[in-house]
């Protein structure tokens, strides 16, 4: 199942200049859809999994089943046990990577080249016919409630979902992939055997692969691994815009000596033409945010801004401070004298340079090869896409920067966490971004 957010497959009216020539694309028997890269610079294999849906195939109730289904499957299988599944993983040193998001579920293998067929023959298995053991069924649930009980105690970490609370009241990415306390602590084995059989369908699946192992010879590998999981899948909506009709502010009291507050916008969905030139100023932004806060007043050890990769996205701006009402203050007037008055070109030039460089860098693992490649054709219809996004960035000015942040960037949600017998909830209003 392919899930286009835009009707234009290319992005920037590209010519896929830099489209390397070593990608081929293949069907399984069952339908399940694999985009290679050979790349043979060592004997190093990368293969990720995706599962199409994120969000949309949660709801309020189901919250963090998937992961929790996938994780639990992980633990071992009817063919591969747990104690045989640990051994096999201390035999070949492979590393399993796992996230989990707004737009897919994903899991990614790193091992040799030799012992490719038996990691993917087992994670097959796995998936279809999991062990879900009782005592390693609740180490899971344990882990996770660990993990979101200390992300929640974070407030450096909690903070985004404060914003949530301000920017995506209702949002399909309202869903939190990763779960909540109460979900995930009432999940039983009946639950997560039907997410799979539910999920587990090669309409909604995707692998890719950048490593050494020719097309043909990967073909063979995955047919034998994945070929039995069943045909047919879900079909998504595309997911809804956010709406955003005023500048609110969602403030969350904690006993901290330093305020924390998240400011998101409207942005580009992944895919558009403008969403390049948007990422690009928000670097900018984030320049000069250091520079105004950090530099010239002093008020934070951390401030940054950017913008998201999903289907639908948004910009943000971040600060923590003792000082949250000034520091907000600036920080939105940053945004806005970007936005009224364009940046020196050099500024530009700069800025755009060190953006291509530090992308190419992280291009260099086949880890972020197979993640590239999945993302862009999930998000935007065309893996392609992933190559040819900064082909003509070259060209933009100081004044496109400008001009993309004025049509997309209008309200605010904020999300602050401070002390409110420090700082009085009055000041803490909403800041206009323009």
């Amino acid at each position: 199942m392919k899930i286009i957010c835009i009707t234009a497959a290319v992005l920037l009216g590209s010519l896929y200049a830099s489209v390397p020539d070593d990608v081929e694309e293949f069907i399984l028997s069952n339908g399940i859809p694999v985009i290679t890269r050979t790349i043979d610079n060592n004997d190093i294999e990368g293969v990720s999994l995706f599962i199409i849906g994120g969000s949309s195939a949660l709801t309020e109730e189901t919250q963090g089943l998937e992961r929790f289904s996938l994780e639990c499957a992980m633990m071992g299988s009817e063919d591969f046990p747990g104690l045989q599944w640990r051994e096999l993983m201390d035999r070949t040193q492979a590393e399993w990577t796992s996230s989990f998001n707004y737009d897919y579920s994903r899991y990614h293998l790193r091992c040799i080249s030799e012992d490719l067929p038996v990691l993917t023959t087992a994670f097959g298995n796995s998936l279809l016919n999991p062990e879900l053991e009782e005592q390693a069924f609740e180490q899971v649930r344990t882990s996770t409630i660990h993990d979101l009980q200390e992300k929640y105690n974070d407030p450096d970490s909690w903070i985004w979902f404060v914003a949530n609370d301000a920017f995506m009241p209702g949002h399909t990415y309202r869903r939190l992939p990763e779960g909540t306390v109460e979900t995930v602590s009432g999940f039983t084995r009946e639950d997560v055997s039907n997410m799979l059989e539910e999920r587990i369908r090669s309409g909604n699946l995707l692998i890719t692969h950048a490593g050494p192992t020719e097309p043909e010879a990967l073909r063979s590998i995955l047919e034998l691994a994945f070929g039995g999981i069943p045909e047919s899948g879900q079909v998504f909506q595309q997911v809804e815009p956010f709406t955003v009709n005023r500048d609110t502010v969602v403030v969350q009291h904690r006993e901290v000596s330093t305020a924390y507050a998240v400011v998101k916008f409207h942005a580009p969905p992944q895919g558009h033409e403008d969403l390049l030139p948007f990422r690009a100023a928000m670097t900018v932004v984030y320049d000069l945010l250091w520079q105004v806060l950090r530099t010239d007043n002093a008020l934070t050890y951390a401030t940054h801004s950017g913008a998201t990769r999903y289907r639908e996205n948004w910009g943000y701006m971040y600060v923590s401070s003792p000082q949250p009402v000034l520091a907000c203050s600036l920080m939105a007037g940053v945004l806005a004298d970007v936005i009224e008055n364009p940046v020196e070109e050099d500024i530009v030039r700069g800025t755009i340079e060190k953006s291509r460089t530090l992308e190419n860098l992280s291009a260099a693992s086949k880890d972020d090869q197979c993640w590239m490649m999945g993302n862009f054709e999930i998000c935007t219809g065309d893996w392609r896409n992933a190559y040819t996004v900064f082909d003509n960035v070259s060209e933009l000015s100081s004044e496109d920067l400008s001009a993309v942040l004025d049509r997309w960037v209008g309200y605010g949600a904020w999300g602050i966490i401070a002390d409110t017998t420090v700082v009085s909830v009055d000041q803490l209003q909403p800041w206009s971004l323009k």
